[in-house]
């Protein structure tokens, strides 16, 4: 019993090592810039394909379609450079479940949506494939939310600079 207790520490440890933690924030902006960068070009396409879900009113879903490639690209850019950490995983997280949510539901009404524009026309992903994509990501999101993984991250190298001037 000692040994199985002894190795799910082991794992915790793993699971918060900087190493860990530095590439899931890398692995989540890398999706994220890449998603909103895909999309950026084709916002009446990424409508159409919010309006198929049949979730948010069009004038939501034409806000929605236009504000998500943006979001995703800064909340990537916030990762990466490992800026606001908690905040950028928390709403990372949230627009991943919005994500979650809405593939759900539409497979769960049975609407005839196959292809999904997560990757806008760079990366045609099978509805259910991206489902399997956003668990993991959620679960990046989760990793970077309660670990806020402060290795190689220009935000705890500008607060370290802070505290320094502020001591006398």
């Amino acid at each position: 019993m000692s040994k199985l207790v002894d190795s799910v520490k082991q794992g915790g440890r793993l699971l918060v090592h900087p190493y860990v933690t530095l590439a899931t924030r890398l692995l989540l902006a890398g999706a994220f810039i890449f998603a909103g960068m895909a999309k950026l070009p084709y916002p009446e396409t990424l409508i159409w394909e919010i309006n198929q879900y049949h979730i948010l009113p069009p004038s939501l879903a034409t806000a929605y379609g236009h504000v998500l490639p943006t979001l995703e690209i800064a909340l990537g850019v916030f990762l990466l450079l490992g800026l606001f950490l908690r905040t950028s995983g928390l709403i990372t997280g949230l627009v991943v479940l919005s994500f979650t949510v809405a593939k759900v539901y539409a497979l769960a009404a049975g609407f005839d949506i196959d292809i999904c524009g997560c990757f806008g026309p760079a990366v045609p992903l099978l509805a259910v494939q991206s489902l399997a994509m956003d668990f993991v990501l959620l679960a990046l999101a989760l990793q970077v939310i309660l670990h806020r993984g402060e290795f190689l991250s220009l935000g705890a190298y500008l607060s370290a600079r802070a505290e320094s001037h502020e001591e006398p």
